[in-house]
């Protein structure tokens, strides 16, 4: 890829990015864009746009104050003009862009030069990193995990092969930040076995540890409904919103690959992610199947012997920090915390919060019909009351059968609002993980 070729590259990543309709990642916009770029070329991409995306609000003020109007110069996008403008002023240097494109903002160089002068003597700042808005500057920035798959490798071979890529491994201490970790270093989570966190900058995506199975990058709080389940071996479970299957193959990983694991789901583009993903991961007693877990007769004598359960079913996702959302926020569309949507948006509907808060409730009451099982982890990535505790509260007051189980991972501090101390939540900018809410109901 040309110099040329890749800032041209980086622009079009831009332009998708500021018109993201789908709310679709970063990396998932440039892996789309540079589908025929080596895996260097794409991380050079990526790292042009996200440096670009945070400087894009001084930048868009720059250039309208310097009385340059991209698009009306020469037909080209505004986007080329973010890039180019940020090579000459906060990148690498005007140099580092090519002649075809240089050409495009060179007279106006000085010009832009004076304006970045009087944007920093009016926010009263020195650097150039201070021009970066707040919401940029103080976002929360999850570290990286990684579960170790015990079905194919161990946790010994999977740091032999980080240290061969110039990782380093250190040990967990108490007060450690995880959310801190200096590049290129690796370090065990003190509470989910076989989870290594790393720095957020960690890319995986084509690595030989990924693509064969060996890791699979899963979320720490995402990791805890399984964990906490911990169906023994031989065990008959369900997995009753499987999709697109990370849970699913932990709980085959926690068993051993012993036992049956039912996978439900009725979306068939999601299903086959999870056939995918569970079978890459070296998983071998999933039966996946194509409906809805509500659609299951828990008197089919296929269930009979189900003792497990784990229920993670649609939910607002209002508890999910994509680790690089924050770059696609401006500062005149930030929202109370309350309000973010897990992909930046707003979640301003209260009726599609109650629909999903009936949803679950329905599956719960569902799951507690399989006559056999003997416990039910309910799960959701949601921070609101109304799809956690509420659904909770409301599964209590209309059945006798099941409780909600005490002293459940006791390890785990934060608990539940409003005195539920028997389920667990986590905080983003506390926990270092994504929001979450789990509750382990027992049969009495």
């Amino acid at each position: 890829m040309s110099t040329l070729q890749l800032h041209a590259t980086a622009a079009r990543v831009v332009e998708q990015c500021l018109s993201n309709q789908k709310n679709v990642s970063i990396r998932r916009i440039v892996e789309s864009v540079c589908a025929s770029a080596t895996d260097k070329e794409r991380k050079a991409v990526f790292a042009i746009v996200c440096q670009v995306l945070k400087y894009k609000e001084p930048i868009s003020t720059i250039i309208s104050n310097s009385g340059m109007v991209p698009s009306a110069s020469k037909g080209k996008k505004v986007s080329v003009y973010l890039v180019l403008v940020y090579e000459l002023l906060f990148g690498k240097g005007f140099k580092s862009a090519p002649s075809q494109l240089r050409s495009l903002v060179a007279p106006h160089k000085p010009r832009l030069l004076g304006e970045l002068g009087k944007l920093k003597a009016k926010k009263r700042v020195q650097k150039n990193e201070d021009l970066i808005p707040d919401h940029i500057r103080n976002a929360i920035v999850l570290p990286r995990f990684a579960r170790v798959n015990t079905l194919i490798t161990t946790m010994e071979d999977v740091l032999s092969a980080l240290k061969k890529i110039g990782y380093t491994h250190i040990t967990y201490e108490d007060g450690m930040d995880s959310g801190k970790l200096k590049p290129k270093t690796v370090t065990n989570d003190p509470h989910i076995p076989n989870l290594l966190v790393l720095p957020a900058a960690s890319d995986f995506h084509n690595n030989e540890l990924l693509l064969k199975g060996h890791i699979i990058l899963q979320d720490k709080a995402s990791c805890f409904p399984a964990f906490i389940l911990n169906p023994p071996p031989n065990s008959v479970v369900i997995d009753g919103c499987a999709a697109p299957g990370n849970k699913t193959s932990h709980l085959s990983m926690l068993m051993n690959n012993t036992g049956t694991i039912h996978a439900f789901d009725k979306d068939p583009i999601r299903l086959q992610t999870l056939i995918k993903l569970t079978g890459r991961a070296g998983c071998k007693n999933i039966k996946p199947k194509r409906t809805s877990f509500l659609d299951i007769d828990p008197n089919d004598k296929a269930y009979a012997d189900v003792s497990y359960i784990l229920l993670d079913p649609s939910c607002s996702g209002s508890g999910i920090t994509r680790r690089l959302d924050h770059l696609l926020i401006q500062s005149d569309s930030i929202v109370e915390e309350d309000e973010a949507h897990e992909n930046g948006g707003i979640v301003s509907d209260s009726a599609r919060i109650k629909a999903l808060a009936d949803f679950q409730v329905e599956a719960l009451m569902h799951a507690f019909k399989f006559k056999n099982v003997k416990k039910v982890v309910y799960s959701t990535c949601s921070k609101h009351r109304e799809e956690n505790e509420g659904v909770v509260e409301r599964v209590l007051s209309q059945q006798s059968k099941f409780q909600l189980a005490k002293n459940v991972f006791p390890e785990w501090k934060r608990r539940g609002v409003d005195g539920h101390v028997e389920v667990i939540r986590t905080l983003p900018e506390e926990d270092n993980c994504i929001g979450f809410f789990v509750g382990l109901f027992e049969r009495k």
